[in-house]
C-alpha cells in the first residue's frame, strides 16, 4: 500500500468526521490525487475512556485500542493519530504496540503554542474530567515550562454538559453556553491562552469560532501539522 496514515476515532463519531474535515480542508488540492491518504478506524463502541478513569466504569477501553493498534500494524502505517484526548492516558501502552509513531496531540498542542503565541505563560485547560484528573494537557503543559490552569467545580460541570449532554448526545450545543465557559477561563482566571482538550470541544470551535488566536484546537494544530508533512 502507498504511504498514508490512520485515525483511531470514533470517539466520538462526530469530532472524528470533524478532525478529517480538517485535513481535507487545510490540504491544497485542486484535484482528487492531490489529497492525502489515510484510513480512518471509527470504532464507536470504544468504551468511554472518562467514565474508566473516574472509577465509574469497569469496562477497560485499553484491550479493544491495543487490538485495534495490532490490526494497523499489518497496514504499516506512516502514523497513527487518536481523536480524543482522554485516550492519551494510554499512549504509553498503545505506542509500545505499535510498529509506528502515534503522534501524542497534547505534546504537539503546547509546543505549537509556546512556539506562537507571544508571552505565554498561563494556559487554561478545557477537558474532560478524565483528562484532567490524568493530568493530560497538565503535564505536557509544565513540560514546557508553563502554567497548567482548570476551571472549578462550576465551570468543569458546565464543560462536561456540553461535551456529553450536548454533542455527544445531541450534535448540538448552546453557543452562550459555550462562550461563558471559554470567557470564564481568559477573564476571570486570566490565562493567556485556552486549550480545547476534548474533541467534542473542537466540533463547538469548528461551528462557533471564538478568539482564534487564544482558544488553540489540538485537532486542528494536528492536522496542520500533518498536512504540512512534520510527521514524515
Amino acid at each position: 500500500m502507498e504511504v498514508m496514515f490512520t485515525i483511531l476515532g470514533g470517539m466520538g463519531t462526530a469530532a472524528t468526521e470533524t478532525f478529517v474535515h480538517m485535513i481535507d480542508e487545510l490540504t491544497p488540492a485542486e484535484k482528487d490525487q492531490d489529497y492525502l491518504n489515510y484510513i480512518v478506524f471509527n470504532h464507536a463502541t470504544i468504551p468511554d475512556r472518562t467514565a474508566y478513569i473516574l472509577g465509574n466504569s469497569t469496562e477497560n477501553p485499553l484491550p479493544i485500542m491495543l487490538k485495534d493498534v495490532q490490526q494497523m500494524n499489518l497496514l504499516a502505517p506512516k502514523f497513527m493519530i487518536m481523536t480524543c484526548n482522554t485516550a492519551h492516558y494510554f499512549y504509553d501502552e498503545l505506542q509500545a504496540a505499535a510498529d509506528f509513531d502515534i503522534i501524542h496531540m497534547p505534546r504537539e498542542t503546547v509546543k505549537h503554542m509556546k512556539k506562537n503565541i507571544p508571552g505565554l505563560k498561563k494556559i487554561g485547560v478545557l477537558s474532560t474530567t478524565g483528562t484532567r484528573q490524568a493530568g493530560i494537557y497538565q503535564k505536557a503543559i509544565e513540560n514546557f515550562g508553563l502554567e497548567s490552569v482548570v476551571p472549578n467545580q462550576e465551570i468543569q460541570d458546565a464543560t462536561m454538559s456540553l461535551i456529553y449532554d450536548d454533542i455527544k448526545a445531541t450534535g448540538k450545543f448552546s453557543h452562550e453556553k459555550y462562550k461563558h465557559i471559554v470567557d470564564t477561563m481568559l477573564n476571570d482566571y486570566d490565562c493567556d491562552a485556552v486549550i480545547l482538550g476534548c474533541t467534542e470541544l473542537s466540533v463547538a470551535q469548528e461551528e462557533y469560532p471564538l478568539y482564534t488566536e487564544k482558544v488553540i484546537d489540538p485537532m486542528k494544530v494536528v492536522s496542520q501539522n500533518i498536512v504540512d508533512g512534520l510527521y514524515n
